[in-house]
């Protein structure tokens, strides 16, 4: 046999042999043994009443897992998989019965089959075997772990789809599992894009609780450090079992928070929103004015999110900056409404860093009152630019703690009222001057607007309950036919607390008895119902209102409408929301101002005729802006043409002449109208002589000003009636070092030790004669450093726009958009300078 033929045997014989070899065994099933099933990542304890003891925070739930083998081959390897994805590996011991245990950490909820396999072998001859499937339950308060909420809503409710872009939300209470057995299931959540848990409260001193659930409060708190936020109450939030929901005692998260989390599973775009503060828990709010309480509060909020992490942000109910809320004795009107706008800023902040450790995106909303006395104190221009949403809390305008009648939640004025009252007008009952206007919500809104919040940042409240008074009698109405003529004489029967009544129980016991008067004033857009029988004046909002409402959300591009609160509506109010806002969200066509520049006049002789356009008028909005000019005959001086009044000096004519003046309004949506004036001037008997007249002196400048900061003295604004040239002469102390430069001059405030004024005046001369007026200018006492002198130094009042570069106080800033009046060093990490180092010039 050859060498070659051998090698073929040989190769041939060890194939054969491959072939015919046994392959490897495949071990013995594993068992895993008897364990707890259900495992949390955050572990409740229900017997615990102190927030500090209630939730045990972990990063991974922590589930044992122990494996035997009784029979079989034994395996080199075992392995854990959760839903078929590996996640624990390792050797096995070799022995006759094998068994081995592992702890997994296990980051993620849900529900879990978890297979234990072992093997023998590598690679393509490896063999395995699997052990039965262990369902498991890890539990976290995202509810992954849970199924959808079954739901136990009143028939009553519809089915809408929410528009795009648009809020539909609604305040859920957690007190009110008791008394209104009201829990999560019966929330008609497919109504709505967000809910508003009612409340959270702020550990510390909250004296407005005294006569309510201060004990409760305490009890949360008790061990844990002032300003940081907790659970009110622990058995109505997490330890209340609910059976209707799947919820036993065993369950890891029950009462309303675990109901909660199944319900984000049915509905997952719904918004949760915890509501810290409200009327009785707002005292801690008025002392964030210190940064260092501030900061606790703002990093416990973020731990709460957190821990309970089905909520979508949070909501902020401050009752209110400035005072007038349940505690008379706080309030500061000169420091809360900008220790509002920090806070607002620094939760965004905080907000923001979450997200990027979450891949979430966290809402920041407030509950704010709409009252001119409450709107006044906050400074919403600096706040609203972090925020989301504004929820104008348009309701409780009158109720029974007074015994004043009026619409609780009117659109607008009720026809009762005088324009005066409407307005703020003029005296008020007892003979004093009315400080603001009346409540309603276009005039509450109307100020918020004017305060900075923007169209699409305002959603309008809607009242799911009503309002009222007993003993309103006939006779103590000046007009028998509107009860809101009348007086009160206490509180109505309510539903639970006297003085206020679910709108469901307003049906049932009023609406539904026919003794009863329905009412409906149709310029409040506000209904009512008054029984003769006792005197009960129940004032409150309905399908017609609401529809109201929605439509003059829909005019005005708001974003949607909210109500308090969702346990009292038997349906009616909550489908009105949704039908009212169902129309087409594009905003309304515009209608064209009309412009009036008032009738012809004639004069006989050279003088200056006033002309005013305060005639025109707007039908949809306001007129923004005013433009006169000539548009015939000779050219005359005109004064004011970009105001609502102006003047022309018209001359002395030889012959009758045609002066035409035309005005154009502008209004809010850019649409305008012109209108035109003529003044016929007719001529003077015999030559005529011009005559001159004195020029009219004007001088403008900063009341104060800081040290450093450069100084502009205005007289520019003078003017003469014959368009003669001016000249001017200007007198300021002598320590001032000032550059004139025809009608201005500048000079840099020096540093000064107390506030200290110059005063500026100038003459004006047309040649012949003079006018004179003057200005003060106050230099502040000098705090902190003073701004070398740059040329581009920070002004007060000057326009800045992105990428300006100023210096102010020894520091270089950028400006990242357009800003005025927003002091460099002041706004913040977040504001609109961006800081750039220190300034090197002087």
């Amino acid at each position: 046999m050859n060498k070659q033929a051998f090698l073929k045997g040989l190769l041939a014989a060890s194939i054969a042999s491959a072939i015919s070899s046994p392959a490897i065994a495949a071990p013995g099933a594993p068992i895993i043994s008897w364990m707890e099933t259900n495992f949390a990542i955050i572990e409740v304890n229900d017997a615990a009443t102190a927030y500090k003891d209630l939730v045990k925070v972990k990063p991974y739930a922590e589930v044992p897992v122990t494996w035997d083998r009784w029979s079989g081959e034994p395996a080199d390897s075992w392995r854990v998989l959760l839903n078929g994805e590996v996640v624990h590996e390792a050797s096995v011991t070799p022995s006759a019965t094998q068994k081995e245990s592992t702890v997994l950490q296990v980051a993620k909820g849900g529900k879990y089959d978890m297979v234990v396999e072992l093997c023998s072998g590598t690679g393509a001859a490896q063999s395995c075997t699997q052990s039965a499937a262990k369902p498991i339950v890890v539990a976290d308060t995202d509810g992954s772990h849970l199924d959808p909420l079954p739901m136990n809503v009143d028939p009553n409710n519809g089915n809408y789809t929410t528009p795009d872009n648009t809020v539909v939300g609604a305040y859920f209470v957690e007190w009110g599992v008791y008394g209104r057995k009201f829990p999560v299931d019966k929330i008609p959540a497919q109504n709505l894009t967000h809910i508003i848990y009612g409340f959270v409260p702020i550990c510390g001193n909250n004296p407005s609780l005294a006569d309510g659930p201060l004990a409760a409060l305490n009890r949360a708190c008790a061990g844990l450090p002032d300003y940081e936020v907790v659970i009110h109450d622990p058995w109505a939030a997490v330890q209340m079992p609910h059976p209707q929901s799947g919820q036993s005692y065993s369950s890891s998260y029950k009462g309303t928070y675990g109901q909660i989390m199944a319900l984000k599973q049915r509905y997952p775009d719904l918004k949760i929103l915890p509501s810290i503060g409200g009327w009785t828990l707002s005292d801690p709010f008025y002392e964030f004015g210190d940064k260092a309480k501030r900061d606790k509060f703002v990093a416990s909020v973020k731990k709460f999110l957190q821990t309970w992490k089905f909520y979508d942000g949070v909501d902020i109910d401050w009752e209110y900056p400035g005072g007038l809320g349940a505690n008379p004795n706080l309030g500061d009107p000169s420091k809360d409404g900008d220790t509002y706008a920090v806070l607002m800023q620094e939760l965004r902040a905080m907000l923001d860093e979450l997200s990027a450790e979450t891949g979430r995106t966290y809402e920041l909303t407030s509950a704010v009152g709409v009252g001119y006395d409450k709107i006044a104190n906050v400074n919403y221009v600096d706040a609203v630019p972090y925020m989301d949403y504004i929820f104008a809390m348009t309701y409780d305008y009158y109720g029974g703690w007074n015994n004043v009648v009026g619409h609780q939640a009117a659109l607008d004025c009720g026809s009762h009222m005088t324009a005066d009252e409407c307005a703020g007008k003029g005296l008020d009952e007892e003979g004093k001057p009315r400080k603001g206007p009346a409540y309603t919500t276009k005039n509450g809104v109307n100020l918020l607007l004017e305060k900075g919040v923007p169209p699409e940042k305002m959603v309008i409240g809607a009242a799911m309950y009503g309002r009222g008074w007993t003993g309103v009698t006939e006779a103590s109405m000046s007009d028998p036919t509107n009860p809101m003529t009348g007086v009160g004489n206490g509180k109505v029967a309510g539903s639970w607390e006297a003085g206020v009544i679910d709108y469901k129980d307003i049906v049932t016991k009023y609406l539904n008895k026919p003794s009863v008067i329905k009412g409906y004033d149709q310029q409040a857009e506000a209904p009512w119902v008054y029984d003769p029988s006792n005197g009960d004046l129940i004032t409150y909002d309905d399908k017609r209102s609401v529809m109201a409402k929605g439509a003059y959300v829909r005019q005005n591009n708001f974003a949607g409408l909210f109500a308090w609160e969702i346990d009292a509506d038997n349906g009616d109010i909550l489908n009105a929301m949704q039908e009212s806002l169902a129309t087409d969200p594009r905003p309304p066509v515009n209608k064209a101002p009309t412009a009036n520049a008032g009738s012809d006049v004639t004069v006989n002789a050279a003088g200056t005729v006033a002309l005013s356009g305060s005639l025109s008028s707007d039908s949809d909005g306001r007129i923004v802006s005013y433009s006169w000019k000539q548009t015939a005959g000779p050219a005359v001086s005109l004064t004011g043409a970009n105001a609502v009044s102006a003047s022309a000096d018209i001359p002395a004519v030889a012959v009758d002449t045609r002066f035409v003046f035309s005005l154009t309004v502008t209004d809010d949506d850019g649409a305008t109208a012109t209108d035109t004036v003529v003044v016929n001037a007719k001529a003077e008997s015999g030559p005529v002589d011009p005559v001159n007249t004195a020029p009219k002196a004007a001088i403008s400048a900063p009341a104060t000003v800081k040290a450093g900061q450069v100084v502009l003295v205005d007289a520019s604004g003078s003017t003469d009636a014959e368009n003669d040239s001016l000249t001017y002469k200007w007198s300021y102390p002598a320590s001032i070092n000032a550059t004139e430069n025809g009608a201005t001059l500048t000079f840099i405030a020096g540093e000064y030790d107390v506030d200290t004024a110059f005063d500026f005046s100038v003459v004006v001369s047309d040649g012949e004669l003079t006018d004179s007026a003057a200005v003060r200018v106050t230099v502040l006492k000098t705090e902190g450093p003073v701004d070398p002198t740059c040329d581009n130094a920070w002004k007060e009042g000057q326009v800045y726009t992105g990428g300006n570069v100023v210096t102010h106080k020894g520091t270089e800033y950028e400006a990242k958009w357009w800003t005025t009046n927003e002091e460099p060093g002041t706004t913040g990490q977040w504001g609109v300078w961006k800081t750039l180092g220190a300034a090197n010039c002087q």
